[in-house]
C-alpha cells in the first residue's frame, strides 16, 4: 500500500461528507423526538466498535437529550469481506444497562447476525428496550431477521447496494476508516 493516496482505491463514491452529515442530523432529530416523551428516561447509546465510532460521535453530538454512551465490540469479519458466521463479543460494556432503553449504533447491518447477537446480549443484561440505529442497511445480504426488544425502533440512514463499501468508519482490514465519505472499494484491493 505504501504512501499512495487511499482515494485512488475507491471505485465510486456513494455518499459525500455533506450527504452523511445531513442523514446523521435527520436520524438524531428522529431519535430526539422519539425519546423526548415525558415518561421516557434518556437512552443509553451503545456503539458497536470499531466501525461505528465516527457515525456514533456525529450522531450523539446532534441528539438533543442527556444520553450516556458506551461501546461493545462484536467481531464477525476478521480480515475478509464477508461475515464469518456467529459473532463473538470481545469487549463488554462498562455501563449497567439493566432497566434502560438502549440505542445500538451500527455502521452497517448486512447479514443481521451481529445485530441479532447484540440484541440478545443486551436483553440478557436486562435492557428494557433495544432500538437499532444503522447508518447503512444492506437488506440484500440479510440472513437473520432480528427482532427488536420491547418497543425498540429501527433507524436506518441509507440502503446500501450489495458492494463492499469503506469510509466514514467502515474498513477493509482496518484501512480506509478515515475516508470522509463512503465509497465502493475497488475489487483488486481485496481479491
Amino acid at each position: 500500500m505504501g504512501n499512495r493516496c487511499i482515494d485512488d482505491d475507491i471505485l465510486t463514491i456513494l455518499w459525500t461528507p455533506e450527504q452523511l452529515f445531513q442523514k446523521v442530523c435527520e436520524l438524531a432529530s428522529q431519535i430526539t423526538y422519539d425519546f423526548s416523551t415525558p415518561n421516557s428516561s434518556p437512552p443509553v447509546v451503545v456503539g458497536v466498535a470499531t466501525g461505528a465510532f465516527l457515525f456514533l460521535a456525529d450522531l450523539v453530538r446532534n441528539i438533543r437529550l442527556p444520553v450516556t454512551v458506551d461501546f461493545v465490540r462484536a467481531e464477525s469479519y476478521g480480515s475478509g469481506t464477508t461475515a464469518a458466521g456467529a459473532p463473538k463479543i470481545s469487549c463488554d460494556l462498562k455501563l449497567d444497562v439493566a432497566g434502560k432503553h438502549i440505542i445500538l449504533v451500527e455502521d452497517i447491518v448486512d447479514t443481521g447476525n451481529t445485530v441479532s447477537c447484540l440484541i440478545s446480549y443486551l436483553e440478557g443484561k436486562g435492557a428494557t428496550s433495544v432500538s437499532v440505529c444503522t447508518l447503512l442497511d444492506k437488506p440484500a445480504r440479510r440472513k437473520v431477521h432480528f427482532k427488536l426488544l420491547g418497543d425498540g425502533k429501527f433507524y436506518s440512514g441509507f440502503e446500501c447496494p450489495d458492494s463492499f463499501v469503506v469510509g466514514y468508519g467502515l474498513d477493509f482490514n482496518e484501512r480506509y476508516r478515515n475516508l470522509p465519505y463512503i465509497g465502493v472499494l475497488k475489487p483488486e484491493m481485496y481479491e
